[in-house]
């Protein structure tokens, strides 16, 4: 087995599924939860991984920290990863993406550790995907400063904390098959509906 990264991961899992219908966190994917989907692809390179979002009913599938803010979206679940993290740099990734490759993850993950200077980055596939974001650890303060300031976007919430030093990743160029347009919208693929859900299984294997 490779060496871990030194990156936290976090499942952000604090959505209110309204529709759905359902938990997502806990909704089967090909017989399997999407949170424990999730969290086996962080451990293959995280140094630690943490569910982020109010439930306690997760922690089967590994630690979780609890958010203090409401009505905010994934921003309240990143500010409380970034409050816990026990490495130099905290990832971030959406419960109700199954079909990400673990392979892409970790390609983005070497790459923003790489850089030099930067403070944060977000994935990009057509359009940007803040929800998968990295963050550096102290970055904690001007992130809720931003939050307490009434600011919710999770996009802007990244430019306002890396004071220039966001680096937007194109995924077209991380280390792993280039994917073309269908299979990278599969990738980012949300499941928010029941129609979702089935459409999904029908594709290729995670």
């Amino acid at each position: 087995m490779a060496a871990l990264l030194p990156v936290h991961g976090f499942v952000l899992a604090g959505g209110k599924s309204s529709r759905m219908g359902e938990d997502k966190a806990l909704l089967r994917f090909r017989g399997r939860p999407m949170v424990e989907i999730a969290v086996e692809k962080l451990r293959g390179f995280c140094g630690e991984v943490t569910i982020a979002g109010n439930r306690g009913d997760l922690s089967e599938f590994a630690p979780v920290v609890m958010e203090t803010r409401v009505n905010v979206g994934p921003a309240a679940g990143v500010e409380a990863g970034l409050g816990v993290a026990t490495e130099k740099w905290a990832l971030f990734m959406p419960v109700d993406v199954p079909l990400v490759p673990q392979g892409l993850l970790l390609g983005w993950a070497e790459a923003v550790i790489a850089r030099e200077g930067v403070v944060a980055s977000h994935l990009h596939f057509e359009i940007d995907q803040p929800a998968f974001c990295m963050l550096r650890r102290e970055t904690l303060g001007k992130f809720s400063e931003a939050l307490e300031g009434g600011e919710r976007r999770l996009g802007e919430l990244l430019k306002r904390v890396s004071d220039g030093r966001l680096w937007v990743y194109e995924v077209g160029g991380l280390a792993c098959d280039c994917p073309g347009a269908e299979e990278g919208r599969r990738w980012f693929w949300n499941v928010n509906t029941p129609e979702d859900l089935l459409e999904a299984e029908g594709w290729g294997e995670t």
